[in-house]
């Protein structure tokens, strides 16, 4: 991403103009204000300035110039920003590209993965071109039309096994690379083979609809094999953070002031048949607290639909705690009876009539939950009873909010028909000895208990090695750095998915580095305080010297080491400790 573009894209935007797309701005003397879209609230505390062209929240403190501001709306890192505004300036993106030969061979691991995602969704395009088997399931049993099928994306992975990689091969991609973008895998022979094979496929998209993963699911339900299979996670695709249908759903979710979340990916194309564009599902994970801030910074409006069996009663309650934890309280949607999922719905004459009535009579999150509880619950049994109890005390404790905690409970003794003193009383014991201060308490102990938890907390350590920090502190101590370095390289041959792995090999995510940065920043601070370099080195020996005596512990338990690397490891923590 070269200056001169950040700079051509400055000269052309207009700050106002950019975030009056995402959210509604009012004039008030030379700036404009709105209720910032980056956290809760009813007062407009958000400003921006046509002068300075940057904005800034009083209340959350977020500021910064237009890129900062795509970046966190539309959850992208910088040059994905650059490139947005770009494209939505009609910005001739290439001019200011400089490609050789070298670059193209040497480009980052990510821009591979999105040509290689991109390159199998077009061969599973053919392919779907090529099999009247996957074209009539779609047309037929789906009632899909090919409107809809090329709006989403949905296509065909064929039943050949090496076709997909023979093709992928030919444009000089390695065998690694399709193992890591999940479109081969490796039998016990050795050998690999493509992963997805007679499914129809459902690209996943970033928020810059970048293909980064794809879900699959069986249509010859007379082939025993689970009914969707997933990219594994890799450096695009996080499934903690993708939320299929976003990408698609993000441009109405403002004209209908609302989102529904739903279990798979097809809830959403059926759902879409309905004309309501605003769905989103998770990709192969259960929904997750990331996936959460992701969506309250599109909308604080939420629905759940989840199919109310079992499985989808545990996935609603585990939705529902996330969500008060952020502050955010959904409703459930509820089909009419009769409708055993959203497929039979979006078949009936009165589809449109019928989910409009569902969506009308959403009732708030909490209430339908007691509900569905109740009904799966034998109300005649006391140990059924307080299960309910306490299930329903389980998401009280997750809400914030200490006055809708108070209304939730008045709620819930009225529905049991108990006096609310006598609810109030047994919720208080539940918080002290079932609810959270037990788990906190329960959790102190893990800490206690389990050094790799310790190991897990100590990122002041770990930031001491982020950006080659300690060398520049002590850099007069050639040896003592040289025995460290010796030292953490043996270690983190234990465990190469670990955070301190990922920091000495420079291959840490932006979230990792993040969260080592403000480390790092909380040591600088400390150190730069400080005008004795003996004073300096002792504050960083202070940190090292307890991790080291637990690591060594740890490392030399592990069966990843060989004796001979065990000695050395012995020596090294011999020489550090004279030192």
């Amino acid at each position: 991403m070269t200056n001169s573009l950040v700079d051509e894209v400055l000269n052309h935007v207009d700050i106002v103009d950019v975030i009056s797309r995402y959210i509604p701005l009012k004039r008030k003397g030379s700036n404009f204000w709105a209720c910032c879209p980056f956290h809760g609230e009813k007062t407009p505390s958000f400003m921006v300035s046509p002068t300075k062209q940057i904005f800034k929240c009083f209340g959350c403190w977020k500021w910064w110039n237009v890129f900062t501001f795509i970046q966190e709306i539309e959850r992208i890192d910088f040059r994905d920003a650059v490139k947005l505004l770009a494209e939505q300036e009609h910005i001739d993106v290439s001019q200011f590209q400089q490609i050789s030969a070298y670059a193209q061979k040497s480009q980052d691991d990510k821009e591979k993965l999105k040509r290689i995602q991109k390159l199998a969704q077009n061969f599973f395009v053919e392919s779907l071109k090529n099999s009247e088997t996957a074209l009539n399931y779609l047309h037929e049993k789906r009632h899909l039309d090919d409107k809809l099928i090329s709006e989403f994306w949905i296509w065909y992975a064929n039943d050949k096994h090496y076709e997909l990689l023979n093709m992928l091969r030919s444009k000089w991609f390695s065998d690694d690379d399709l193992l890591e973008a999940s479109l081969a895998k490796r039998n016990t022979n050795g050998e690999i083979y493509t992963f997805f094979r007679n499914r129809i496929t459902f690209p996943i998209y970033d928020l810059m609809k970048n293909v980064v993963g794809f879900s699959a699911r069986i249509f010859n339900w007379e082939i025993d094999a689970p009914k969707y299979i997933n990219s594994s996670e890799n450096r695009l695709f996080e499934k903690s953070k993708i939320l299929y249908g976003l990408s698609h759903a993000k441009q109405y979710i403002n004209t209908h002031q609302k989102l529904i979340v739903v279990e798979w990916q097809m809830d959403v194309i059926w759902l879409a048949r309905l004309w309501f564009p605003i769905w989103v599902a998770t990709s192969g994970t259960a929904l997750t607290e990331q996936h959460i801030k992701i969506l309250k910074r599109h909308t604080e409006n939420l629905f759940l639909l989840f199919d109310n069996d079992k499985a989808g009663r545990e996935a609603t309650f585990r939705a529902l705690k996330l969500c008060y934890a952020q502050d955010l309280f959904p409703k459930i949607i509820t089909l009419p009876d009769g409708f055993k999922d959203a497929d039979e719905l979006a078949n009936n004459e009165n589809w449109n009539q019928l989910f409009q009535e569902c969506i009308d009579k959403a009732s708030d999150g909490f209430l339908e939950m007691f509900e569905r509880l109740r009904n799966s619950f034998d109300m005649n049994s006391p140990v059924d009873k307080t299960k309910l109890i306490n299930a329903m005390f389980e998401l009280i404790i997750s809400v914030n909010n200490v006055l809708i905690q108070e209304s939730y409970k008045r709620a819930f003794a009225e529905k049991l028909w108990f006096p609310f003193e006598t609810v109030d009383l047994q919720f208080k014991k539940y918080v002290q000895w079932s609810g959270k201060i037990f788990i906190q308490q329960q959790r102190r102990n893990e800490e206690k208990s389990d050094p790799k938890y310790q190991l897990d907390r100590e990122k002041l350590f770990i930031s001491l090695f982020h950006n080659w920090f300690i060398d520049e502190q002590l850099k007069d101590e050639s040896e003592f750095l040289q025995d460290l370095h010796d030292f953490v390289d043996q270690i983190v041959r234990t465990d190469s998915d670990w955070l301190l792995a990922h920091t000495i090999s420079n291959n840490c995510s932006d979230e990792e580095k993040t969260t080592l940065d403000e480390f790092q920043l909380r040591r600088e601070k400390e150190i730069s305080d400080l005008s004795d370099e003996k004073n300096k080195r002792q504050v960083i020996i202070t940190t090292i010297t307890p991790v080291i005596q637990e690591l060594f512990k740890l490392a030399t338990k592990s069966k990843d080491l060989t004796n001979e690397e065990k000695k050395q490891l012995i020596n090294l923590k011999w020489k550090l400790g004279k030192k």
